[in-house]
Parts: structure tokens; C-alpha cells; sequence
């Protein structure tokens, strides 16, 4: 049985702040797994208002569009980015001006 209009677009949002903060749109499996979740919602109070996962997302992509954008399935990396600074190459300065004489 489907939950009610009012029931969903709740959810919705609460969702989509959910998914905000994560970063990305987790499986079924890791938002239950997730520590912190919406203490409220789990996976069955999700099938029994929106009748399954796939349905919540697509409703929340549509209710909740700024929220939502950019936001995908995979999880982001988690690395230091001084240590990709350090890792990236300086770019060469020019030996040579235009003409051929040095700088």
C-alpha cells in the first residue's frame, strides 16, 4: 500500500537532506548500515510509502531537484588533497622568450 501525498513529500525531503550531506545516493544496504541515517526511516517504512528504493529516488530527484543535483550512486573518494598537490607536477617555467633570447 502506498503512502499518502503528504507522507511522501516528507520523506522526500528529509531524504534528499540525507543524501545532501552523504554526498552520494547509497544501496539499501548501506543506508541501513549507516550510522547516521534518519533515525526514523528505514528500509521497510520506504517500500510500505513508496513501494520500493528505485521509486524514492526518482521521487525524490524530481520533488527535490536542487538537493539532488550532481548527486550520483557511487561513493566519493575520500583523499587528502595536499597529498594530491604534492603528487601533481609544477609546470615548467619558459627558458626562452618568444624571439629565442633568454628570459
Amino acid at each position: 500500500m502506498a503512502g499518502s501525498s503528504k507522507q511522501k513529500k516528507q520523506m522526500a525531503g528529509t531524504m534528499a537532506m540525507y543524501f545532501a550531506e552523504t554526498g552520494y545516493i547509497p544501496n539499501p544496504r548501506e543506508f541501513s548500515a549507516d550510522p547516521n541515517r534518519p533515525v526514523q526511516i528505514k528500509i521497510p517504512t520506504v517500500r510500505k510509502i513508496f513501494g520500493s528504493w528505485s521509486i524514492m529516488e526518482k521521487y525524490t530527484r524530481s520533488f527535490c531537484p536542487a538537493l539532488m543535483r550532481g548527486l550520483t550512486n557511487v561513493k566519493p573518494t575520500s583523499t587528502d588533497p595536499l597529498e594530491e598537490l604534492k603528487k601533481a607536477q609544477t609546470a615548467q617555467a619558459e627558458i626562452e622568450g618568444a624571439n629565442g633570447e633568454s628570459i
